[in-house]
């Protein structure tokens, strides 16, 4: 059992990046559809993501603890996750989410390094081959723990 409670959040209209872990490692993410959010919410009080697993994008679904806090990004739509995470009884902290799929870009080529000659193009020139909310969710989690 690993024992990660906090989570960030990035908001959208249709699907929202998820992210568990601290601001050092990413245990896992993903990029989940915004009607799900109920369960969503259900699997970080429980602390078991395997409900969410068929969205996930980084490490795998685990247990962990019971989410405690989620940092949740003031951006779009933020106010609608709002409700569903306080009646959990989890923490909600909004956090500033501006350019933070800017970085999450950045993390997802230092999670998945360039090859062959792709590493002679700027990485500011490139764009994942994925979405990256996940990642934006990431960054707001190291963002809302005082990391940036």
């Amino acid at each position: 059992m690993t024992a990660a409670a906090c989570c960030g959040i990035d908001p959208g209209r249709e699907k929202f990046g998820l992210a568990v872990g601290s601001a050092a490692e990413l245990l896992f993410s993903a990029i989940i559809p915004r009607d799900r959010m109920a369960l969503a919410v259900s699997c970080m009080a429980s602390g078991d993501m395997s409900g969410i697993s068929r969205w996930g994008v980084e490490g795998s679904a685990m247990k962990t603890s019971r989410i405690h806090t989620a940092y949740l990004g003031g951006g779009t739509g933020h106010r609608s996750y709002m409700e569903p995470i306080a009646r959990a009884e989890i923490v909600l902290v909004i956090v500033d989410e501006r350019n933070t799929t800017l970085e999450g870009r950045k993390l997802y080529w230092a999670l998945h390094p360039r090859t062959g000659l792709s590493r002679l193009i700027p990485v500011s020139l490139m764009t994942p081959p994925r979405p990256v909310d996940d990642l934006a969710a990431w960054t707001i989690l190291k963002r809302g723990l005082g990391l940036r």
